[in-house]
């Protein structure tokens, strides 16, 4: 579904990513690990072309990206970016109705509202959909967002920190929702057990390139958390999924 090939990209002088590649099977959910300023946001960024990268190729389902208008893009691709702007008063069904946006005109048709609904209802946000967005708590305006991009309904997603400003409760309830829709998914993840618990198959970045990649037990080591992330620690197998579990 996603495929990138030598990517690199610069800000001024500065090489940012080095030669990247990597590869989103359809339907599996794969995440992007990795220290603060490695790349990660920047690598997603170039994906669903908010930069524009200096050279290498970017296909979604074997289509250059830089063929694709923006709403060809948003058909095949529903996006949660890391800061979403909020500069004006919506309430929270209207925030999330803008995901159907690239599949009607004017008019919400029943069945629009109906996908809207649901996206609300898998959050937990259907009681204060006519909430304004800006009373929300952090936690509720991601979850809100989160809403949006499911109700978009493309069949792939790109999610910076899904779990960011959650609750544990709502991070394992959003990441079991999504990971249950059987998606398409390439999201960076801080929380290594979650990533753990929830990816099919992990890169990890440093640096602007790519480390270290493989299903969790592959990379969820004491020796690849320590040469990433520069810490110490333990991995263990948690006792009903079987996957590992790190203890800093």
């Amino acid at each position: 579904m996603i495929e990138v090939e030598n990517l690199y990209y610069d800000i001024d002088t500065t090489q940012i990513l080095k030669d990247i590649s990597l590869k989103v099977l359809k339907n599996k959910f794969v995440g992007i690990i990795g220290p603060n300023g490695c790349g990660k946001s920047t690598l997603l960024k170039n994906i669903y072309k908010v930069l524009k990268y200096k050279s290498g190729t970017i296909k979604i389902e074997n289509i250059d990206i830089l063929t694709m208008n923006s709403k060809q893009l948003a058909k095949k691709l529903a996006v949660l970016s890391q800061k979403q702007g909020l500069n004006f008063d919506f309430t929270v069904k209207e925030i999330v109705e803008m995901g159907r946006y690239i599949h009607q005109n004017r008019i919400f048709s029943k069945e629009n509202n109906g996908i809207v609904e649901e996206a609300l209802k898998q959050v937990g946000l259907y009681n204060l959909k006519d909430r304004s967005i800006l009373s929300l708590s952090g936690g509720e305006i991601q979850r809100a967002f989160i809403a949006r991009a499911l109700a978009q309904d493309s069949e792939i997603l790109i999610l910076d920190e899904p779990t960011n400003h959650l609750d544990i409760k709502y991070q394992l309830e959003i990441m079991k929702v999504i990971k249950g829709m059987r998606k398409t998914v390439l999201a960076v993840i801080h929380d290594m057990n979650i990533a753990s618990t929830y990816c099919d198959y992990v890169y990890a970045m440093k640096n602007g390139e790519i480390v270290k990649s493989g299903v969790v037990e592959e990379v969820f080591t004491p020796e690849n958390i320590k040469r990433i992330f520069e810490v110490e620690c333990e991995v263990v197998r948690h006792p009903s999924n079987k996957r590992p579990v790190i203890i800093f």
